[in-house]
């Protein structure tokens, strides 16, 4: 599907009374307004983006500012709304909002929950496809977003460059997605203990299997036993030499045990619940995913709870590609020194008849940042996001530091940061892609930045989902790793591997950072793009691999490909569950391919 494009005309701006206030205003609303601008912006950003492009209204005084009008025909009305920043490649800031009297022939202020509603109906009457149930439940995720938003901005810190406070900072979500911050299947108090941005640590749950039940999976032979002797402070006295221990998710826990099958084992004396034990884990911002400073292992869980657009689990053949794909990095050499791929390599579960998956799967991730190791660390979706009221961005803050420091201009500073975050991050991803013919899902939330020095300095992938491998190097690459002909759900043809590349590593990762840099007025985002199109150019003209058509595809397509989360929700697509795990896409106008005008600040 083609994105809208944006029609540009001119027009004097009607009256309007603010939606987003001046800073000293915003550090005195509450964590409910908070949270309606929030969901307000996400979802009209995702709805101009993928399913009808407003009209940009450009007055003829320059310093006045732009407004963008859009047709809502199920309402028989239009919105004018004030843009206060107009991104090339990323989302758009909105300042007040204003909808079309008809009666009076006027324009008044528009309340956000009625704006959110109008624009939901207009999603079931424009998207082929879409209908009552579907717009419901969109509907559903929508005010659950902004419910878990709400509480969560009441005492959130600011965001800092450490590895999991900034797990633990992204506030308001995926910054194109309509409901970034859903979660189906948590109570307000699990929310309160299990969320990760509400900061808190707790035990895993324990249980103990007939070992016969007990089936495992490790890059370098490590047995169950191995994986738990390096688990903290954890006590298995009560372990019969007969019977493996298995760690679990308190959420998951629970689950399991109310199942029929599960009580079935209990019952039989083939497993018996141990209860929480061991050192204390906190999640990181997958939820599932949780983190302990003296574990040399992160432990990645199925969870009974929906989190934006799927119900997350982990299914069998993601376990085998975790192992696979850890020894196969481990043949293939050394990578670059400032690039770090975050490996899964073991994992342990049940094996139960006539189940695929039992919801015991557990995978063992390696945790680079024991210790102080993760001081400096973060993630790009934390770096990026948008601050709190009154606050910076993080990216802002680490590169106004840098330029205090250097007594440089934050301009000139930026640009430094770019650059010496596209040689960390983006040129060996190309790298390995090229060489090896392996791409990443490196996307915003799975590509981390060390900033310990201010400018970046390494990179770190992480998710053993994540990874494309081209077809035609797969015998190559199986002569190194025989296990990799098992995992055929990890090749692709090259020019799908381009599409899902480009949207990981360009439009989600890259663009963010561009766009950030330009919200916060630290650079301009014409300038970041005609740098990153040489960056990529210099690299095509070097490689020789699958890079250069890659490369070549992103530099000349008129349009980009990009996930349309809105219509992923708008059909109810799980992903995780769809055939080749894939969301519905949409196309972009490409601002590589073409020369890009200046984005804009509009004074508030």
């Amino acid at each position: 599907m083609q994105a809208p494009t944006l029609e540009i005309t001119k027009s004097a701006p009607p009256p309007t009374q603010p939606l987003v206030h001046t800073a000293t205003q915003s550090r005195t609303l509450d964590a409910s307004r908070c949270a309606e601008r929030a969901t307000l912006k996400a979802l009209l950003n995702c709805y101009i983006r993928e399913v009808c492009a407003g009209a940009v209204l450009r007055p003829d005084d320059q310093s006045a500012p732009m407004q963008m009008e859009v047709a809502l025909p199920q309402s028989a009305t239009r919105l004018r709304v004030e843009l206060h920043y107009c991104s090339l490649v990323g989302p758009h800031d909105f300042g007040p909002i204003t909808q079309f009297d008809q009666q009076a022939k006027t324009w008044r202020p528009a309340h956000p929950a009625q704006v959110i509603t109008m624009l939901l109906m207009e999603c079931e009457a424009r998207v082929p496809g879409a209908n009552g149930t579907g717009m419901l439940e969109l509907m559903r995720r929508v005010l659950n977003s902004y419910d878990q938003i709400s509480k969560l901005c009441q005492n959130a810190p600011a965001p800092c460059a450490s590895f999991l406070p900034a797990e633990q900072s992204l506030y308001f979500g995926h910054w194109l997605h309509p409901t970034p911050k859903s979660r189906e299947g948590m109570t307000d108090w699990q929310q309160a203990v299990y969320a990760p941005e509400c900061g808190r640590a707790f035990q895993l749950h324990y249980f103990a299997v007939d070992s016969t039940l007990i089936e495992t999976g490790s890059a370098n032979g490590q047995s169950a036993q191995d994986l738990l002797a390096d688990m903290p402070d954890l006590a298995l006295d009560d372990v019969r030499p007969t019977e493996t221990a298995i760690p679990m998710h308190p959420l998951q826990a629970q689950t399991l045990l109310l199942q029929p099958q599960v009580q079935g084992l209990i019952a039989a004396g083939h497993l018996r619940d141990l209860g929480p034990r061991g050192t204390e884990f906190a999640a990181t911002s997958s939820v599932r995913t949780v983190y302990a400073p003296d574990c040399r292992w992160m432990l990645k869980f199925s969870l009974p709870v929906k989190i934006t657009n799927s119900r997350r689990v982990n299914l069998h053949h993601e376990l085998e590609a975790g192992v696979v794909m850890a020894r196969l990095l481990d043949k293939i050499g050394p990578l670059p020194p400032q690039f770090h791929i975050i490996n899964d390599p073991a994992f342990m579960t049940l094996s139960l008849p006539d189940s695929t998956e039992s919801g015991f799967e557990v995978i063992f991730r390696e945790n680079p940042f024991v210790d102080q190791a993760g001081d400096g660390v973060t993630t790009i979706a934390a770096l990026t996001a948008d601050p709190l009221s009154g606050q910076q961005s993080l990216l802002s803050q680490t590169i106004m530091a840098l330029s205090r420091v250097n007594k440089t201009l934050p301009s000139k500073m930026a640009k430094q940061w770019f650059a010496a975050y596209l040689d960390c991050a983006l040129k060996p991803a190309l790298a390995l892609y090229d060489r090896w013919g392996i791409a990443l899902e490196a996307h915003q939330q799975n590509t981390l930045l060390d900033i310990g020095t201010g400018l970046p300095t390494r990179a770190f992938f992480r998710d053993n989902q994540g990874y494309y491998i081209v077809d035609t190097k797969l015998d190559r690459l199986a002569t190194l790793e025989p296990g990799l002909r098992s995992i055929k759900a990890l090749c692709f043809a090259e020019a799908e591997i381009n599409e899902r590349y480009c949207y990981y590593l360009i439009v989600n990762q890259v663009f963010s950072i561009i766009s950030r840099l330009g919200r916060d007025g630290l650079a301009d985002e014409s300038a970041l793009i005609a740098h990153l199109r040489t960056c990529l150019a210099d690299i095509g003209a070097q490689a020789m691999g699958p890079a250069a058509g890659f490369i070549q595809f992103v530099l000349t397509a008129d349009h980009l490909p990009a996930k349309g989360n809105l219509l992923t929700r708008l059909h109810d697509v799980d992903e995780l569950q769809a055939e080749g795990e894939k969301a519905v896409y949409v196309r972009l106008p490409n601002p590589l391919s073409t020369p890009t005008t200046e984005a804009r600040h509009v004074p508030a």
